[in-house]
């Protein structure tokens, strides 16, 4: 596939979950560098989104306290009919590759759900 992690973590979403999928796929062909570069910038996307939530937050509790940032998260996770049905949809799932695949499926959903 030889693509640009760089470019692809910057490109449209479409093109991640192509290469995503691609790689994540253990019948296509691919070099150890290649998945090198794959978990190395998939890892550093993961990292970024782990400080954002992190940052998100410590800002709520600093401003809101413990219990009505708690109360607000739960609220968000069951805010969405969307998302308990991916849950639910993917909670048995084995093979990682379908799961994967099932949770772009859920993210694009969303999206488009608004």
């Amino acid at each position: 596939m030889n693509l640009d992690f760089g470019e692809v973590l910057n490109a449209n979403s479409k093109d991640f979950r192509k290469a995503i999928e691609y790689y994540v796929d253990k019948n296509n062909k691919y070099s150890k560098d290649e998945l090198y570069d794959v978990f190395v910038y998939v890892t550093k996307r993961y990292l970024d989104e782990l400080i954002s939530a992190r940052q998100l937050e410590k800002l709520f509790v600093k401003n809101y306290g413990e219990d009505a940032t708690n109360e607000f998260y739960e609220a968000v996770a069951n805010s969405s009919e969307t998302l308990s049905e991916g849950d639910i949809n993917t909670a048995s799932q084995k093979d990682l590759r379908t799961l994967i695949s099932a949770q772009f499926d859920l993210i694009e959903e969303l999206n488009k759900k608004g």
